[in-house]
């Protein structure tokens, strides 16, 4: 009985971490039911399975003990992930990468229980186990509950605090240079462990504190890689965005200073019209005088930009991109009632620029007349945001594709090539101010809608 309990325990408290950390670098809005069943599902699932393993070891010939038991684990593995790959509605290369990194875990820990079951048996003799087809030993199932309490705090704080910012923050096609550096560095570190794990046993003790030294060295090197690429990719997308705010701040500068040279031209200009009017008006030229207004009027034109609000980095957004839809043939009525609001201008940026540019991108494919709406007001508290456009179609996942009304980011494919909507970049930025955001597709009416609401601090009614 004793060899049976210690292998359900070993093969659940190795199995079951893994299991559920797979599941946590994903918001809850990705899950297909919600996440407290699908950890319990989880849970249950891997209890029963570690309650059948030994009843499957024990009808092994106990020389084929450690293949079946790897076998096992594999197919339990794969159980595990197919149904993460089922309730977890993203990407799949983001989940591929969340597995990998599980992955990382799991070669770590299962070289450490063994370098130390090793150790023991090299220095004690203390590790057989009470039946000959029995995996897990007794010292076994003690170093995996205290390596499991020592690592999964560090992996938690990791996949929460590092990997889940560079799932939400990046772009699915900005993640492919990334992607392949950790799957690599993944595998060859996974592959070294292994590796290493078949050495323990025949080594003495001198050589076997040096190899764990050099565990402790690539252990340090690819939570650098790790570090690196993961923070450096958010970094990255992070800067771009100040830029791009930069950018639109400038231009809008740059409007500025041009509005305030015609302002300059036309008051020269109007001094000229008056002296000439008041001239033809002393000689009673009266036919002259109608004939000269009407060229002046002819003459004036309208200004190219307008005062949407008083909000600068709103308007001066919504102004940009007015102007390039206008010059693109768009038809295009924009309405925005706000002044100061307490989001800072990159955020601004990413919600109306992505926004706009999206609804750009949509009118430019639309065989028709094209045209844009955008509303930006303050509605009880919240600053909302609506812009509709034209659309002819969109790629909708397969898991929304039955469902109806206003769809979070996930369920829309970009129609570009290499993908990126930016709508995921519009739904963790509303998250940062407790907001929300949705888009929706009436094909119908060949119309894309998309709704952003940011909750606001104090009373801007």
């Amino acid at each position: 009985m004793r060899a049976y309990f210690e292998n359900t325990v070993g093969f659940f408290i190795q199995l079951l971490p893994c299991a559920l950390m797979v599941f946590l670098p994903f918001p809850l809005e990705t899950y297909r039911i919600r996440r407290k069943y699908v950890f319990t599902a989880v849970t249950a699932v891997v209890a029963l399975i570690a309650v059948a393993f030994p009843f499957v070891l024990s009808s092994t010939p106990p020389e084929y003990a450690a293949l079946a038991a790897n076998v096992f684990m594999f197919l339990s593995t794969v159980l595990v992930l197919v149904f993460y790959a089922w309730v977890i509605q993203e990407a799949a290369v983001k989940k591929i990468l969340s597995f990998f990194i599980v992955l990382f875990y799991a070669a770590l820990q299962y070289c450490l229980v063994n370098g130390v079951n090793g150790l023991l048996y090299g220095l004690f003799h203390f590790s057989s186990a009470c039946e000959p087809w029995a995996v897990y030993t007794p010292a076994g199932v003690v170093v995996y509950f205290l390596t499991g309490a020592f690592l999964i705090p560090l992996m938690y704080v990791f996949v929460l605090r590092v990997l889940r910012s560079y799932l939400q923050e990046v772009e699915t096609q900005q993640m492919k240079r990334e992607f392949f550096i950790l799957i690599i560095s993944t595998a060859a570190f996974a592959a070294i462990m292994m590796s290493i794990d078949m050495t323990y046993y025949y080594l003495d003790y001198s050589l076997y504190l040096s190899l764990l030294v050099l565990v402790l060295v690539l252990l340090l090197d690819q939570v650098f890689i790790y570090w690196l690429v993961l923070h450096g990719s958010v970094w990255r997308k992070q800067e771009n965005e100040r830029m791009r705010a930069a950018e639109l701040q400038q231009l809008q500068y740059e409007r500025i200073v041009s509005d305030m040279e015609s302002t300059r031209r036309m008051r020269h200009d109007l001094r000229h019209h008056y002296n000439a009017l008041n001239d033809m008006l002393d000689r009673e030229q009266y036919d002259d005088m109608k004939a000269y207004l009407s060229e002046v009027i002819g003459m004036t034109v309208r200004r190219d930009t307008e005062l949407y609000c008083n909000n600068l980095t709103v308007n001066g957004l919504l102004q940009y991109y007015a102007g390039i839809a206008k010059n693109e043939g768009i038809h295009c009525e924009i309405q925005a009632i706000c002044d100061t609001l307490p989001v800072e201008a990159v955020d601004l940026t990413i919600l109306l620029g992505n926004a706009m540019e999206n609804a750009i991108h949509a009118c430019r494919k639309y065989p028709g007349t094209p045209w844009i709406r955008a509303a930006v007001g303050i509605i009880q508290g919240s600053l909302a945001i609506q812009i509709s456009n034209s659309c002819k179609e969109v790629h909708i996942s397969r898991q929304f594709r039955e469902t109806s009304g206003f769809l979070p980011a996930e369920a829309f494919l970009s129609g570009r090539k290499g993908g990126g909507m930016g709508l995921r970049s519009i739904a963790h930025t509303a998250r940062k101010y407790n907001g929300s955001s949705g888009a929706q597709f009436d094909a119908e009416k060949e119309t894309f809608t998309t709704r952003i609401r940011l909750t606001l601090q104090g009373n801007y009614d």
